[in-house]
């Protein structure tokens, strides 16, 4: 069941990913904006949650830890989206999976998970994948991708987030408990933004088509999705483990990306030159093969 719940998390991302893209670049031109409307969304599902299952919650250091996992988690997505402003979206969840050290490192502090010699074997597969992922051929020259240091840090920040909530989730009466303090701590920020008079203008002179719209609330809904199986596979099986699982993210984002590319013009294609496609191809089979041994 650990590894189901694990599994879904990045099918449902995957289509969220080439959506978020499409979403930045042609319609929301701010990324704390879309990040606080991301936000906003999240709200009715926290307090869904909590009203249906939030019985016997203590108001405590448990829920104030979960909270601010909330924030810090949604806090990332502003880097998140500026990295698919300048880079493609591939590359983008490519490097997305060095959170697995991240959260490794960062679980063996707070909650002393430890990992054997093969596991660490596994991890510097996925390593080199990610930082190979970041390498990309513009005319004759390489390039490590901009994007880089921003994903870098949104890892960190997410890392951060599972961790605090794999380690006092379980103060929580339910799972669900846990989930829906942790959204209204991630629905926070969308709030607070509503009241600083420097982006009440922005949000005033937004011009969203009823085309966007439908794509953002698809995303939001596919996001939420796959942040509920991934917290919940959390709470089954190791931290580091479960985010080695998203490994398999890139994937889902490519394959779902060339399919809904078809149907909404306004989700950027792929590169298909012979290089890009021999970087991401060894990229992902890197990374695949760290999963599979850590899996064997």
């Amino acid at each position: 069941m650990w590894l189901l719940f694990a599994l879904l998390a990045p099918f449902f991302w995957g289509f969220s990913n080439p959506m978020d893209a499409a979403l930045r670049r042609n319609w929301f031109k701010n990324d704390l904006v879309l990040t606080s409307l991301c936000a906003i969304t999240k709200l009715p599902v926290a307090i869904c949650f909590l009203v249906l299952f939030g019985e016997g919650i203590i108001f405590g250091w448990p829920f104030v830890w979960i909270f601010f996992a909330g924030i810090i988690w949604m806090l990332a997505f502003v880097l998140y989206y500026r990295s698919l402003q300048i880079e493609e979206v591939s590359r983008v969840i490519l490097i997305l999976q060095f959170q697995p050290i991240m959260i490794f490192l960062i679980a063996s502090v707070m909650i002393r998970e430890s990992l054997n010699l093969g596991q660490f074997t596994a991890f510097l597969f996925i390593f080199i994948g990610s930082v190979l992922a970041a390498f990309r051929k513009t005319k004759s020259k390489w390039h490590f991708s901009k994007a880089f240091i921003f994903i870098l840090l949104a890892d960190f920040m997410w890392s951060f987030s599972d961790v605090i909530f794999k380690k006092y989730a379980v103060y929580f009466p339910n799972f669900w408990a846990a989930f829906g303090v942790e959204l209204l701590g991630s629905s926070l920020l969308g709030g607070l933004l509503f009241f600083l008079p420097r982006y009440r203008g922005i949000y005033r002179d937004l011009k969203v088509s009823v085309r966007g719209w439908t794509l953002f609330f698809a995303s939001a809904v596919f996001g939420v999705l796959g942040s509920l199986f991934f917290a919940y596979a959390l709470t089954l099986g190791k931290a580091s483990l479960t985010t080695v699982v998203i490994g398999l993210q890139p994937l889902f984002a490519v394959i779902f990306g060339l399919f809904l590319n078809r149907l909404i013009k306004e989700i950027p294609p792929e590169s298909i030159t012979k290089s890009d496609l021999v970087i991401k191809s060894l990229s992902f089979v890197l990374i695949l093969i760290g999963l599979i041994y850590l899996y064997i």
